[in-house]
């Protein structure tokens, strides 16, 4: 697992890798800083970024990254 910050949201980067297969699923989870409790909240739980899974833990990670910073750009959460 690996955390970015950007701006007022960590992407928390997951991937899972799926056992005798050698393939990794990745999963992403978002929170977003909130001044009022001055504390992150979560605003995606564990969501899954792909239909299938990706050939390494690297490749898991970039695509939770890509799609994390998709939806922040997006403003999608």
């Amino acid at each position: 697992m690996a955390t970015e910050t950007i701006g007022k949201y960590q992407l928390h980067l997951i991937a899972y890798e799926m056992p005798g297969s050698g393939s990794w699923e990745p999963y992403l989870k978002i929170d977003k800083f909130d001044d009022t409790k001055q504390d992150f909240v979560c605003v995606l739980d564990k969501h899954r970024v792909t239909e299938t899974p990706v050939e390494s833990y690297d490749a898991a990670i970039e695509a939770a990254r890509r799609a994390g910073n998709q939806l922040i750009l997006e403003k999608k959460i």
